[in-house]
């Protein structure tokens, strides 16, 4: 019994255990015991590590390894505390560019593209803006002495303020309320539709795109395009650029597009003059004169004031035309028509072309959908349930397909009907060389006359409070 004791007094005496500086590790060492008889075992090791106050972090696995594979004399890592892991700031992901703007595009070629240089970032409704990480508590940790090692909390972010936007319920995700330009800047998030050019637009901004209006303090310079999914106002002048609204636009000043200039407004136009320029509009045109301008507006082309005149070009007013003066004195070829022309015609010809189409489509769609239901109702191993959803969400977008075409050509069919009773008004002088179309039926005067109304009554071209001037 003393010599068992004994024996285990020695075998304690040569199990030595260090705990570091800092408590996070613990190190045991076997001394060869004296007597080859004596073998150390799982409790005399753990006893000696309690015994120096290792509580955490213990590593079972490694007793066992060293009784088995007997290393002695060897300091061995037998516990480890683990560090607190700190919690992480709340963080917040942008889903649009924050950076680079208003600097040149680089192309692939290493040369710089000044023209398409990007002011602004644009998105649409319901466009993810803004995604919010919350903070996070952080990980306790502990030492091989037992302490808790406290983390520190990561900070919250403020919230997002300004305009444009929603938040989700959970205040983490934020959504574009309605389509323009986003701005960001410390916590300051908006969306706007209107951009603002406070000066011209030429080579230091680019050409400008923006899926909202646009407001142009300044001129356009040749060579530049402005583009926009609402209206565009520009206060300045315009060279040869290229001008596109799906709304409306207006020059406050005028245009002279030296023969290269290009309008398209998907409403009304208005300008103080317009020379040497192709305009496309679906609503009216309004100016002062027109110089050797190619018109087409779906609506009324409306040309008043002091300097009233349409000179040169060919102008198309599909519910008329009202100027001053038509043509001029020396006889420059002036075109002025009235009227649906040949191209409004055609399109509508292709949105009855495409209705025809699409409801084949449909047939074809609908044909296969009652084989299927057929499939389902007599439980066919043929019946693919999956395939059957794909015909389904096929005819789908056929229909609304359709749904535009039916609504274009009935637009166009309009049109058309309306430009029917079309006329043009010169109130005071129409000049040699000027060619009158109303639906396609023309008049030339051969000699200077003022005040008449061109128009078609039951199919004949019928002229109006005419006088002739000597």
């Amino acid at each position: 019994m003393i010599q068992d004791i004994e024996k285990e007094l020695e075998l304690n005496r040569n199990i030595s255990v260090f705990i570091s500086d800092d408590n996070m590790s613990a190190y045991v060492k076997l001394a060869v015991p004296s007597d080859k008889s004596v073998e150390y075992t799982y409790e005399d090791i753990r006893q000696a590590i309690d015994n120096k106050g290792v509580k955490m972090g213990i590593d079972e696995g490694k007793i066992y390894s060293i009784l088995q594979e007997k290393r002695y004399n060897s300091s061995e890592l037998i516990a480890s505390g683990k560090e607190a892991e700190d919690g992480t700031d709340g963080e917040y992901t942008f889903f649009f560019n924050t950076d680079n703007l208003g600097k040149p595009m680089i192309r692939e070629d290493g040369s710089v593209d000044y023209h398409n240089m990007r002011l602004f970032e644009l998105v649409s409704a319901g466009d993810k803006l803004v995604e919010y990480t919350p903070p996070t508590s952080g990980v306790y940790g502990y030492d091989v002495r037992g302490k808790l090692l406290i983390p520190k909390s990561g900070k919250p972010k403020s919230p997002m303020r300004g305009r444009g936007f929603t938040v989700s319920e959970d205040g983490t995700t934020y959504y574009a309320e309605i389509d323009g330009k986003v701005e960001y800047r410390n916590y300051d998030l908006n969306v706007r539709n209107v951009l603002t050019i406070p000066g011209d637009v030429d080579l230091s901004t680019g050409n400008i795109e923006f899926n909202g209006d646009i407001d142009i303090r300044g001129s356009v310079i040749s060579g530049m395009s402005v583009c926009a999914r609402g209206s565009i106002s520009i206060n300045g002048h315009v060279e040869a650029a290229i001008i596109k609204a799906d709304k409306n636009i207006c020059f406050k000043n005028g245009v002279n597009g030296k023969c290269l200039a290009r309008v398209e407004a998907g409403g009304d136009v208005s300008g103080r003059f317009f020379e040497n320029v192709s305009i496309n509009c679906k609503g009216n045109l309004t100016a002062n004169y027109l110089l050797n301008c190619n018109v087409v507006a779906y609506g009324k082309v409306i040309v008043s004031g002091k300097q009233s005149s349409v000179q040169g070009g060919d102008v198309t007013g599909v519910l008329g035309v009202q100027t001053g003066n038509a043509g001029v004195e020396n006889g420059v070829t002036t075109v002025i028509r009235a009227g649906a022309v040949k191209s409004i015609k055609n399109e509508y010809a292709a949105a009855i072309k495409a209705i025809k189409d699409v409801n084949i489509e449909i047939d074809m769609l609908d044909t296969i959908m009652e084989k299927y239901s057929l499939l389902n109702i007599t439980g066919s191993e043929k019946y693919d349930h999956e395939m059957y959803n794909k015909v389904m969400q096929s005819k789908i977008i056929k229909m609304s397909e359709k749904t535009k075409y039916n609504e274009e050509a009935k637009y166009l069919c309009d049109l058309i009907n309306a430009g029917e009773h079309s006329q043009v008004k010169v109130y005071k002088n129409i000049f040699p060389g000027t060619k009158v179309f109303v639906n396609g039926v023309s008049y030339m005067p051969d000699s200077t006359f003022g005040s008449l109304i061109i128009r078609q009554i039951n199919g004949k071209l019928s002229v109006s409070g005419m006088m002739e001037f000597d």
